[in-house]
């Protein structure tokens, strides 16, 4: 976030990784301790969905770190969308638009850019060809 052009510069090409849990038979989002990182890392820089490659699974890990873990799939489906809704509504994407704008994006751009992580969310991530 120094300049505009160093912002467009880094567009979807960020990953993230958490290393040191490979014999940890929990998925990454049920260990506290990687929720926790996530949190304070988010409290600092809520910009993700700008920044991050849509090609990997950085952000859905992410994502996950914000939902309550451990519940039956009836539960996620209740549970989910809803907290989805309020993380990517409250949060997310106001923060994405900011640095829409300020790199310049157009009303076009950041309309494109919402429907890709949308498509992220519901299908995944994107392959690395696309």
């Amino acid at each position: 976030m120094q300049s505009p052009q160093t912002a467009q510069k880094y567009f979807e090409r960020v990953d993230i990784a958490f290393n040191g849990y490979d014999t940890d038979i929990r998925e990454l989002f049920e260990i506290p301790e990687v929720r926790n990182f996530a949190y304070q890392l988010d409290d600092q820089f809520p910009f993700w969905l700008f920044f991050l490659s849509k090609r990997t699974l950085a952000l859905q890990c992410l994502l996950f770190c914000f939902l309550p873990p451990f519940l039956t799939e009836e539960a996620r489906a209740r549970i989910f969308p809803v907290r989805i809704d309020q993380l990517l509504t409250n949060r997310w994407f106001p923060a994405m638009n900011q640095v829409c704008e300020f790199a310049g994006f157009s009303e076009q751009q950041t309309e494109e850019l919402t429907n890709h992580v949308v498509s992220y969310i519901i299908n995944g991530k994107f392959p690395l060809g696309a």
